[in-house]
């Protein structure tokens, strides 16, 4: 009976020991992806094609000098994937917003989409009243001058006035790029304003729904338990699709207590719907991956 119980234990550790070697393998080789697109891209100068149509919520409209400023984000929409998982139109209006409120007149911003209809994306900038002037790049000149990465988290660009690259990533996505962007426009050095880090528990990171129906919000709960000493602080959270909005606590959650991630999901296409949820916190990963799945009819 004992050694069936130490054989048991045993086999338990090993499978644990197996995961968290799966576990730091992807997050190496995720790291190895990020250094090498950084090494590859940072420093390259950016070329535009010589002449695009330029509009606002589907009206034809002039760049604005958009070209002339200081500091330019560039970001590429391609017509692959989910179009409206890729705009993120409500978090590109806070990026603008704030922008304009620290760094007056000196970003532009450089909105490039390869679309597969002009009348979706017409569509989307309408419904997301986004009224800041757009590229509709219809033959994709732009990605086949400059070879954009693959990947839609490194598809964005901020870069001096001469189009050279100077940090690579999306900070729609994350907001620590978004921060690496502002410091490079205000010309600040990087401070470590990290909180002290805490333990967390989930009862479960990845949820399945049935059930689910086109344009029907449906809502998942993820709970969250603070297991260390100090206040669990949920800095922000990012989703992976437009379909999808979370909600959660602002303030600062005691040691013991437990916090509730309401993602509420409106799903905008048909089959098999795959969706993450980041949340930034002050945990060693720094970043926590909820994840929603479900078939929609």
């Amino acid at each position: 009976m004992l050694t069936c119980y130490i054989r048991n234990i045993f086999k338990s550790i090993i499978v644990l020991l197996f995961f968290l070697f799966l576990f730091s393998c992807k997050k190496n080789e995720r790291q190895q992806t990020i250094e090498r697109v950084v090494k590859e891209w940072v420093g390259k100068t950016v070329v535009f094609p010589e002449s695009l149509k330029c509009k606002i919520m589907g009206q034809d409209t002039l760049s604005h000098g958009l070209f002339q400023k200081p500091y330019k984000i560039l970001l590429y929409v391609d017509s692959m994937g989910c179009t409206s998982c890729k705009l993120r139109m409500p978090e590109w209006k806070k990026i603008i917003q704030e922008t304009d409120s620290i760094a007056p007149d000196q970003v532009g911003f450089l909105v490039f989409f390869y679309p597969r209809s002009i009348k979706e994306l017409d569509y989307m900038l309408m419904r997301d009243q986004f009224d800041y002037p757009v590229f509709v790049d219809e033959h994709n000149e732009i990605d086949k001058k400059n070879q954009f990465p693959k990947e839609m988290s490194f598809q964005c660009f901020l870069l001096d006035e001469n189009n050279k690259v100077l940090v690579v990533g999306n900070p729609s996505i994350n907001p620590q790029i978004w921060e690496l962007y502002k410091q490079k426009i205000l010309g600040k050095k990087m401070v470590n304003k990290a909180s002290p880090n805490t333990l967390i528990e989930i009862s479960q990171s990845e949820m399945e729904i049935s059930g689910l129906e086109l344009e029907k919000v449906f809502v998942a709960t993820f709970r969250l338990t603070n297991k260390g000493n100090i206040p669990l602080i949920i800095k922000d959270i990012k989703s992976s699709c437009g379909c999808t909005l979370p909600q959660w606590d602002k303030s600062p959650i005691k040691s013991g207590d437990e916090t509730q991630i309401r993602v509420e999901i409106k799903p905008d296409e048909i089959g098999y719907f795959h969706k993450t949820v980041d949340v930034y916190c002050n945990v060693e990963e720094q970043v926590l991956q909820l994840s929603i799945k479900g078939n929609v009819k």
